[in-house]
């Protein structure tokens, strides 16, 4: 049996449009949340975080708002314009280490 040149882009077309709709139906959209919210969230959760940075060091800072949870940095560039007392945005996931929640941020905004 031979495969000619139209078999092989019907193929392709069909695996491109099952592979467009697999990541239309497993994609994850981030979900805005309180400080609050973020300690109590499922771990690995997506999720947007508005608040104020308190105790910031070369790798993690402080996330308050009425409670403060941890954010570790993870290489982030803009991370690094992040002093304390700055309004930030951070989106990143929920991770949990020896009991105590964080978030692993992905992306920093500040102000």
């Amino acid at each position: 049996m031979e495969i000619g040149g139209r078999e092989i882009v019907v193929a392709a077309l069909l695996f491109a449009i099952a592979g467009i709709l697999l990541l239309f139906f497993f994609s994850e959209s981030e979900k805005s949340a309180s400080v609050a919210q973020a300690l109590i969230s499922d771990e690995n959760a997506l999720l947007v975080v508005k608040g104020t940075a308190a105790n910031a060091t070369a790798d993690r800072f402080s996330l308050c708002d009425q409670v403060c949870i941890s954010i570790r940095k993870n290489g982030v560039p803009s991370a690094e314009l992040v002093a304390n007392g700055e309004s930030a945005t951070v989106t990143g996931r929920v991770k949990e280490y020896m009991g105590r929640r964080y978030i692993e941020a992905g992306k920093v905004e500040v102000g």
